[in-house]
Parts: structure tokens; sequence; C-alpha cells
């Protein structure tokens, strides 16, 4: 359960997103980057995390994606410098 700004930050890195890609998914306001310093606010505990919030994270962490809604492209392996 999401309780803590910490628990919302680990949510967030395990989905592989940045604030601003939670910002979008949860709809905030996307025309600057508010958004964006509200997903850190509530991180750092400067902003109480919204029972809504919490709800929307837990399902994003199982699979649901809004409509319209694509995932970020997951990061390539690190190329092996063995020879």
């Amino acid at each position: 359960m999401i309780e803590t700004g910490a628990h919302l930050r680990q949510a967030r890195e395990a989905m592989g997103w940045t604030p601003a890609d939670l910002a979008r998914a949860l709809r905030f306001s996307s025309a600057d980057k508010h958004g964006e310093s509200r997903v850190l606010e509530m991180e750092v505990g400067r902003r109480p995390i919204s029972a809504p919030v919490t709800v929307a994270v837990e399902a994003l962490l199982r699979g649901f994606l809004p409509v319209g809604f694509e995932t970020p492209p997951a990061p390539a392996p690190a190329a092996s410098s063995r020879r």
C-alpha cells in the first residue's frame, strides 16, 4: 500500500517512470512542470498523498494503463565490455 512519499517513489521507479510520466498517467496538469512538481512534492513529504492517487498508483503497479497512455520504452540493456 502506498502510504509514504518513499512508497510512492519506489512504485514510480519500479514502473521505470519519471515523475513527469507518473504525473501524465495521473492526469495532473501537463502544460508546464506543475504536474511533475506535484509528484516530487508528494515523494518528499511536502504534499499529502491523496486516497485517489494511492488507488491509482496501486492500479498502475498491477498493470492498469489509462486510455491513450503508453508506457515509456524500457531502457536498453547495458552492453557487456568483456572480450
